[in-house]
């Protein structure tokens, strides 16, 4: 049984500022992509606005043998170019871009860990808000994209479209904040305290 602690005669090893230096690395590429991923957002809201708003179903669906099926597509076309997804998703994105910045300083320097693992707990936490978001914004106008479809397969597409559509989420999500949690225990300060084995405890 243990009863008493000793200190180490030598210094204790100081981890490696590698880690904070790589999850710096990912971090910074991600926020890049997050970049991207705003200006992308916002373009296509706007294109896909501006070419909902040249669209007339009276017109397009005049000589379409099935008008109503024809008019509930032009409808799905429409309520998706009105959906916030864009703004919103453009807006969760470029604040990820913002983050990332400061976060990836602080990782590079590796000086102040505690910060710099809050900032970054906080952009993964940041980034699966978004991504759920996203693919809850899109999936809720596929399932009445679906709806409006008048075929039986339609209905297992949309099951097997969300589990596949949320379950890589959640997985990337899980991942990156794996990462993280080893990047966290692989650069916790080091201690000099020692617990002697209970194997080899003398009895005195």
């Amino acid at each position: 049984m243990v009863d008493s602690l000793r200190v180490a005669q030598s210094a204790p090893e100081e981890p490696s500022p590698w880690w904070l230096k790589g999850g710096a690395i990912f971090i910074g590429v991600l926020g890049i992509s997050s970049l991207f991923g705003a200006i992308t957002l916002a373009a296509s809201g706007i294109f896909m606005e501006s070419m909902m708003a040249g669209l007339d179903p009276d017109e397009l669906c005049a000589d379409d043998p099935d008008r109503e099926e024809c008019e509930a597509l032009i409808e799905s076309l429409s309520d998706i170019s009105e959906m916030p997804l864009w703004d919103v998703g453009a807006a969760f994105s470029a604040f990820l871009f913002i983050l990332s910045v400061p976060t990836t300083i602080l990782m590079w320097n590796a000086e102040d860990r505690d910060t710099s693992l809050k900032l970054a707990w906080a952009w993964v936490t940041v980034h699966a808000t978004s991504q759920l978001y996203i693919v809850h914004s899109y999936m809720s106008w596929m399932d009445d994209f679906y709806e409006s479809i008048p075929l039986e397969e339609m209905s297992w597409i949309s099951i097997f479209t969300s589990i596949t559509s949320y379950g890589s989420v959640l997985l990337c999500e899980l991942t990156l904040a794996a990462g993280l949690a080893l990047i966290s225990y692989k650069t916790r300060p080091p201690t000099s305290l020692e617990i002697p084995s209970a194997f080899h405890t003398t009895g005195e």
